[in-house]
């Protein structure tokens, strides 16, 4: 009788956890293939004809993972325009851990902006280049560049100034392109963290890299309109009592959606993480 009720008891346990571990998967895992010769940042798809994307059905993106012993690249197929929410004003940022966390610690963020001549500059030395007097005058001969920034990030979102890299090495980057509906964006990060690229991941060859991609939502320059509008609408509703004489109540919108709901005019973010097996040169 103990036995069956032992019996009963185990079974009804592992049910439950069935159940409890219902709509709780592992983050999906990819192969990065060997590039032997590395493609060319340029947005377009023309090197990775023989590469076979995989699908984020989700949000609707394509992407491929490629590598050699010095950089990571990532090929990115927006492949509804919905999902691309505004990522023109956000840009994308990519987010890279060695120990298979979902941690934001070591994060890339790639957009493309105009800038004016002061802006472009500083971007540049902010990357450890040198400009002599003669290309400053002609970066000053413009009124503004469209610039395809690609820069460390912390956790918080915040630039990491100051980050010097031997000069030959090759930064991140980045470039956009449109193709029929599609939105392709192709990127590159070093690998290697070291006194020779101290941007890379701090990964190698034959390693197990998450990665995860984020876009859309807000922006600090939204977030800051947002706000200023809420003090104004609140501060109209508190001067009309204080005419009237009578009770108004100014009821001010919070100025970000809550977790796992959209409001109306705030831009949908999007994130997902995935698991990329380096490849070996064999």
């Amino acid at each position: 009788m103990n036995a069956k009720k032992n019996i009963t008891h185990i079974s009804l346990v592992i049910f439950m956890l069935a159940i409890a571990t219902i709509g709780f998967s592992k983050d999906k895992s990819v192969e990065s293939k060997w590039a032997a010769q590395p493609p060319t940042i340029d947005g377009l798809d023309d090197d990775w004809k023989e590469i076979v994307l995989t699908s984020e059905k989700k949000v609707k993106v394509d992407y491929a993972v490629r590598n050699n012993a010095q950089n990571l690249y990532v090929l990115f197929v927006f492949k509804d325009p919905k999902s691309l929410s505004n990522v023109n004003a956000t840009g994308i940022t990519l987010y890279f851990n060695t120990e298979g966390k979902k941690k934001k610690d070591h994060a890339f963020h790639f957009i493309r902006k105009k800038v004016t001549p002061d802006e472009l500059i500083a971007y540049l030395e902010r990357r450890g280049e040198s400009l002599t007097e003669e290309q400053r005058q002609a970066i000053y001969a413009k009124p503004a560049f469209i610039v395809y920034m690609a820069e460390r990030v912390e956790k918080k979102g915040k630039e990491i100034f100051k980050v010097t890299q031997t000069p030959g090495t090759l930064k991140p980057g980045f470039k956009i392109s449109t193709k029929d509906k599609e939105i392709i964006y192709e990127f590159r990060v070093p690998l290697a963290k070291s006194e020779i690229s101290p941007l890379g991941i701090g990964a190698e060859p034959g390693h197990t890299v998450k990665i995860g991609f984020e876009w859309g939502g807000m922006t600090d320059k939204m977030r800051k309109a947002m706000s200023a509008k809420a003090r104004a609408e609140s501060g109209r509703g508190i001067d009309r009592e204080s005419r009237s004489g009578s009770m108004i109540s100014a009821r001010v919108q919070s100025s970000a959606p809550k977790p796992g709901k959209s409001s109306r005019g705030i831009p949908k973010k999007y994130s997902f993480w995935v698991d990329v097996k380096l490849a070996q040169n064999k």
